[in-house]
């Protein structure tokens, strides 16, 4: 889908764009005149949802992507390289509820950093890079020996190292979850140097507590623990898609351009009281 304004226009690649975050992200992208690239694993949600992006004025292309696959990963790379990227807003993930430990490590991981090292050329110098990570990354326990493995997501061999006893701290859904958005997280900062020096900014985005379907799965599946992080939110409700994609648009913007390299809470509130918590209880 083209018009006159396409070569004018902003293009802005949304990845898990179908999804509670991504959709937010899409429709207020079009809304802000970006040409959008849409991706995520089903043509038909994303042809729907390109409807929606046209119908509010923006220009569309959509592609098929599982990061998991080096195939749609090089298509993917294909139409990025006809005219560059100017902004990611990166929101595939898949949560504990959803799948085991390797395959979120798999996907929150591994194939998200392959998927951001493919597309790297083929970025504009300006193009800011957001990442979605989670605020329980800030809830794992430290584990120097298992967080030094993560710090590089495409070691050969990786998966195989982290099925040993040693590190069994990530062996169930739930840690490997954490863990692996906190390697991610760790990962942009560690990466902000060299990418900054091209031109590119790499950021983060840590949600709390999000109205969506995988984040309502999620509080369903914990209702307990979900209800005690409740009573720490400083603002008393939850977070909406809204939010991520209002926080998301401003980091991949140029009003952002000095922002780099820094994982930033969207969540409420709820980290910031349980670090004081447990600060005060020694």
């Amino acid at each position: 889908m083209t018009n006159q304004n396409h070569n004018k226009a902003k293009r802005m690649l949304i990845t898990g764009a179908t999804g509670g975050m991504g959709r937010a992200c899409s429709i207020l992208a079009a809304r802000e005149n970006y040409h959008l690239i849409l991706s995520d694993l089903s043509a038909e949600k994303l042809a729907a949802l390109a409807k929606e992006c046209t119908d509010a004025g923006a220009t569309v292309e959509c592609q098929v992507m599982d990061v998991t696959k080096a195939s749609d990963i090089d298509n993917l790379c294909a139409v990025a390289k006809n005219g560059g990227i100017d902004a990611i807003i990166h929101t595939v993930g898949i949560s504990p509820t959803m799948a085991g430990w390797e395959k979120i490590v798999a996907v929150d991981l591994i194939g998200t950093v392959n998927f951001l090292e493919a597309i790297r050329p083929h970025l504009n110098v300006g193009c800011g890079v957001v990442c979605i990570t989670s605020m329980s990354a800030y809830m794992a326990p430290p584990n120097p020996e298992l967080e030094t493995l993560l710090l590089n997501p495409l070691a050969p061999g990786l998966m195989e190292q982290l099925r040993a006893p040693s590190c069994e701290a990530i062996q169930n859904s739930g840690m490997g979850y954490s863990y692996s958005k906190r390697a991610l997280k760790d990962w942009v900062a560690l990466n902000a140097l060299p990418w900054g020096r091209e031109g590119k900014r790499l950021v983060s985005i840590a949600p709390g507590l999000i109205d969506t379907e995988m984040g309502l799965q999620e509080n369903a599946a914990h209702q307990e623990g979900f209800n005690a992080m409740m009573q720490m939110a400083a603002i008393d409700r939850r977070g909406q898609a809204e939010d991520i994609a209002n926080t998301a648009l401003f980091l991949a913007s140029d009003k952002a351009s000095y922002i780099c390299g820094i994982d930033i809470l969207v969540d409420g509130g709820i980290i910031a009281t349980m670090t004081q918590a447990r600060r005060r209880q020694g």
